[in-house]
């Protein structure tokens, strides 16, 4: 028993000791699975907190009593180039900006509080690369803490802040001093349209105070004709309908006129874009309208007598013509002066400018009110008629205003006469044109010039197309000679002692390749007045050489006669080209003939002496053609080196039945005779006129009766052998 006792003992001992054991073991095992738990979390926590210290835009720092820097956070690395260690160890204030340190010393140094006291300043900590970075600190104080015994600082880089609000107080400052001081007149101006503020330009231009203004309705300085318009500009601004606008009206000044400004206005919003306020840019443009205004007064008219000009004419004639559609007919009188010309060469053009302002002030007065004068220029004035219902009408107005013209002119130099000539053109109808009408009136006004001057002429359809015919012939003539077009046909010049044919006429011919052969009278004049008759001429005389010498080649004893135009008479190279044609070609000079009209003659008698002479010298004979026609002088015919007469086919028409005629033929060849020369007749045309001729004396003569003019190759190789048929036995 007592054994049994003791193992039961022993056994109940021993698993008491197991029991305990095992619990111990079971605690342990948990103990240490919580402590590793909480270890876990601690490391987790760590981690998570230097994760927010690395990634926070905000730098964390734990600073000494003493001011040594104990911890700073890894952003520092990216906001001042410098790692946690670097700061470890450093005194704050040796990092901080001299100007700055006094500040954060006395933040750092400032007696704790329970619970701490949290400052915020600002400061400039020195970057590694040497430039400084504005940084905006939340200071803790947390001295009373055992744990921390020192200061706690959040600091955040505010550089960029800073420097954007550094601009925005530089460009709000230089937007105030652009406002205050821009040469043109600023205003701000309320959503309610009242006036928040002006510069000092725009009082000026108002001729008000700048307080008097601010606060003021800006419709009240507004023009009220032109409210409406600036009201429904700022209206549109405000809704957002328009970006901005821009008017022109008028302000009010304060003296009451007034003042042209050109307006740019837009709107201003805040930074959510709700509309602020409107702001005005105005420029004075008083003057500058007033310049405009003048300006296109000018650009219509005449600077000189201050009368419309050609433009405005025409625009007013286009308006007349289109208000009417040709119901109510006008009239267009084209005006000029026949003598201006002498009047600005003997007295000079300051005289001729006044005799034009003069001659302007009178057409006004001798025109109806509503009559338009206008000058086209030079000595050019047109006049525009309304209401005139026929042409007789319009010839009184026309003499009316010649009338006043005639009248004499009182100029510092002297009394001046001149006279006019007055063209007529009326509308017709829908179909008027303004340049139409002008251009017949023209037409018309030159026509009365070429009638003698100083009378008026109304527009006729034939004249105008007259001088289209003239124009366009003008203008082809202009290409003939390149084109060869031009040729040169012969008319014999017949002995009236033999019947044999002695010469020929070289007349120039134009085949135009529409119009067939135009004949020297029809272009001729024209050549004469745009010069081409020196080129021409000078090949004609170069073609009449070439077939005079052709006909000498072939034994033919001819002559041949060119004439010479009185443009050709005056060019200082006639000579020198009559001879070279001379040389050049082979010709005896005694063979050639030059016919000049005693027009040309008298036109400069001492030059023409001094260039026939020349010419006489070179061998060529000279004659005056169409002698009688002109007023020669016997002093001057004397004096001429010609050698014959031709008398004129007017002349010879009438001969043997007209007394007159026969007259003039007979003292013609008299006088011929008398001075030595030989007589020449043209345009005989019947035997009669040959047999008076013959009576008469005369040498030679030419004209239909015995050929009209025709292509050398019509006469052969031999002209000279042709006998005039005709001939009687007794006139042989």
């Amino acid at each position: 028993m007592g054994t049994e006792a003791e193992l039961a003992l022993a056994a109940g001992f021993f698993g008491g000791m197991f029991v305990t054991a095992v619990v111990l073991w079971f605690h342990e095992r948990r103990t240490r699975q919580v402590l590793e738990d909480a270890s876990g979390r601690l490391r987790r926590n760590e981690a998570r907190t230097h994760a927010l210290l690395r990634e926070s835009r905000d730098v964390l720092a734990i600073v000494d009593r003493d001011g040594t820097v104990r911890y700073v956070s890894p952003v520092a690395d990216r906001i001042l180039g410098r790692s946690s260690a670097q700061f470890s160890g450093t005194t704050l204030a040796a990092l901080i900006h001299p100007e700055d340190r006094p500040r954060v010393v006395a933040a750092l140094d400032a007696p704790a509080a329970p619970g701490g006291r949290t400052q915020r300043l600002e400061f400039r900590v020195q970057h590694r690369d040497g430039h400084w970075v504005v940084l905006e600190a939340a200071i803790e104080n947390l001295r009373h803490d055992p744990a921390i015994d020192g200061v706690v600082m959040t600091c955040r880089d505010v550089s960029e802040r800073q420097r954007a609000d550094g601009d925005l107080c530089e460009a709000q400052e230089r937007f105030r001093a652009t406002f205050e001081h821009a040469p043109i007149g600023m205003a701000l101006i309320g959503l309610d349209g009242r006036i928040g503020h002006v510069n000092r330009a725009l009082a000026q231009m108002l001729g008000r105070a700048e307080d008097q203004l601010a606060g003021a309705p800006v419709l009240a300085v507004i023009h009220p004709g032109d409210q409406d318009a600036a009201h429904a500009a700022m209206r549109g601004l405000i809704a957002g309908e328009i970006p901005s606008a821009r008017v022109k009206h008028r302000f009010v000044h304060a003296d009451g006129r007034a003042v042209w400004v050109d307006v740019t206005m837009s709107l201003i919003r805040d930074a959510h874009l709700t509309p602020g306020h409107l702001i005005a840019q105005v420029e004075d443009i008083t003057e500058r309208r007033a310049s405009g205004a003048q300006l296109a007064h000018q650009a219509v008219h005449d600077p000189l007598t201050g009368l419309p000009n050609r433009q405005r004419f025409v625009e007013l004639l286009s308006q007349a013509l289109g208000a009417t559609h040709g119901a109510e007919p006008v009239a267009v009188l084209s005006l000029g002066l026949d003598r201006f010309q002498v009047v600005n060469d003997s007295l000079g053009h300051s005289a001729g400018d006044r005799l034009l302002v003069a001659v302007g002030d009178r057409l006004r007065s001798a025109t109806r009110p509503n009559d338009v004068v206008a000058r086209f220029g030079s000595d050019q004035f047109t006049i525009l008629c309304f209401g005139v219902l026929n042409e007789s009408t319009a010839f009184e107005l026309a003499n009316r205003v010649a009338a006043a013209v005639a009248k004499p002119v009182v100029l510092v130099e002297g009394e001046v006469f001149e006279t006019a000539s007055v063209g007529i053109a009326m509308s017709t109808g829908d179909l008027d044109t303004p340049e139409a009408i002008i251009r017949n009136a023209d037409t018309a006004m030159h026509g009365a010039k070429e009638q003698g001057r100083g009378r008026s002429e109304a527009y006729d359809e034939h004249a105008h197309d007259q001088a289209v015919r003239h124009l366009r012939t003008g203008n082809d003539l202009h290409r003939a000679l390149e084109r060869h077009e031009l040729r040169m046909h012969y008319q014999p010049i017949i002995s009236l002692e033999t019947g044999r044919i002695s010469g020929f006429e070289a007349l120039l011919r134009w085949e135009h390749p529409e119009r067939g052969l135009v004949g020297p009278d029809e272009f001729v004049p024209l050549a004469e007045e745009t010069g081409l008759v020196v080129p021409i001429g000078q090949w004609a005389l170069e073609q009449a050489c070439h077939q005079v010498s052709t006909w000498h080649a072939n034994g033919a004893r001819l002559t041949m006669s060119v004439n010479l135009s009185p443009r050709q008479l005056t060019e200082p190279t006639l000579v020198d080209a009559v001879a070279a044609g001379i040389k050049g070609l082979g010709v005896d000079p005694d063979t050639l003939w030059l016919e000049i009209t005693e027009t040309t003659l008298m036109g400069d008698a001492e030059a023409a002496v001094t260039t026939l002479r020349a010419l006489r010298a070179l061998g060529v004979h000279l004659a005056v053609d169409d002698f009688g026609t002109g007023y020669s002088s016997m002093t001057y015919l004397k004096r001429f080196p010609v050698e014959a007469l031709k008398v004129d086919r007017s002349f010879v028409d009438g001969l043997g039945r007209e007394p007159e005629d026969t007259a003039i033929c007979t003292a013609v060849v008299s006088l011929a005779h008398a001075l030595g020369l030989r007589a020449v007749a043209e345009g005989v045309e019947t035997p009669d006129q040959l047999a008076e001729l013959r009576t008469l004396g005369c040498e030679l003569a030419q004209g239909y009766l015995f050929g009209r003019p025709a292509p050398a190759d019509t006469y052969g190789a031999r002209p000279d052998h042709h006998l005039w048929p005709r001939l009687t036995e007794r006139e042989r």
